[in-house]
């Protein structure tokens, strides 16, 4: 019976062995995956950083198509002053009816007159006015776009995002025992 004993003493003995060793084993192949998922990510994450870098350097073009009429209204005052030659000759055909008295009473005496007068004069005529101007002006432009993200603020948020990402890259592709110490 002691016999019987050491043999299932041995067999379990045997038995816990292979059971702690075949546990190392799955333990180091969970081990050996968790760290190839680790660097699969790790390599994802500087795949995303590149990505993030291209972003940040690339830009937008679009073109904004503008068909609208504008109504435009306003005064333009104008104030000015002009002198206005006159430079003409006018001619006097006409007769002229004048009373003569005379002892033998009141006679009417006509003389001709046929002359002509020179005219030259130079007089300022001063115009002050508001001409309002009210009208509805079309518009039909295409207004071209070209944003450059990295002149923007998404740029800079995108700098910060690239290396965050890198940083993990970086922690994420290394072994973590190998790590050295800060």
């Amino acid at each position: 019976m002691e016999a019987t004993l050491n043999k299932l003493r041995t067999l379990s003995h045997w038995l816990l062995w292979i059971i702690a060793l075949l546990s190392l084993a799955l333990n180091l192949a969970l081990i050996n995956v968790l760290l190839n998922v680790r660097r699969q990510v790790g390599a994802s994450a500087e795949s995303a950083a590149k990505a993030v870098a291209n972003l940040r350097q690339s830009s937008i073009d679009y073109t904004v198509k503008i068909d609208q009429s504008l109504p435009v209204s306003f005064t333009v005052p104008f104030s000015s002053t002009f002198a206005v030659p006159i430079s003409v000759t006018l001619p006097i055909s006409t007769q002229v009816s004048i009373p003569l008295e005379t002892p033998f009473g009141v006679l009417p005496l006509t003389v001709p007159i046929r002359t002509t007068i020179p005219v030259n004069l130079k007089p300022t005529v001063p115009i002050d006015i508001a001409i309002p101007i009210s009208t509805t002006v079309p518009v039909n432009v295409d207004v071209p776009i070209h944003l450059v993200l990295s002149d923007t603020a998404l740029g800079d948020s995108l700098v910060g995002v690239q290396v965050y990402l890198e940083d993990l890259a970086t922690q994420l592709q290394t072994v973590p025992w190998a790590r050295p110490n800060p």
